[in-house]
């Protein structure tokens, strides 16, 4: 699956999930601008999506693998469908409702939706190398 794409859990997983009333975002707890971008997003969105580093989860009720994991941020949302890459902030924001709603829209709709990828996927080639809390 590209990145920046929606996906579901596998067949036979969806069972093994515990019941989830919100999305969840997955990012890299060892990356101090991750992190950043974690808790700023914790203090200024409204608080539907629950933000854990993934290496204190168990990925596996998520239906996500650790080289997932470790290559871009995940949304997984309750209904299973899980976004990843620029895709996932883009879910976020309209997950997020009310005014965040409308860049959220705007940053999964093509040509904005391609430009962002790309721009994701180099600030997450240098991710380590930037600052953090």
């Amino acid at each position: 699956m590209p990145e920046g794409t929606a996906g579901r859990m596998p067949e036979g997983t969806a069972g093994r999930m515990p019941e989830r009333t919100s999305p969840v975002m997955l990012y890299d707890g060892t990356c101090g601008f991750c992190t950043r971008v974690a808790d700023t997003a914790r203090a200024r969105l409204p608080h539907r999506v629950v933000w854990e580093a993934y290496q204190s989860v168990d990925l596996g009720t998520f239906g996500v693998s650790e080289a997932e994991a470790a290559a871009s941020v995940r949304l997984v949302e309750p209904s299973g469908r899980i976004v990843h890459g620029s895709a996932a902030f883009g879910r976020l924001l309209v997950l997020s409702g009310g005014p965040w709603s409308v860049p959220g829209r705007v940053l999964l709709a093509p040509p904005v939706a391609l430009v962002a990828e790309a721009v994701y996927r180099v600030v997450s080639a240098v991710r380590h190398k930037l600052p953090g809390p």
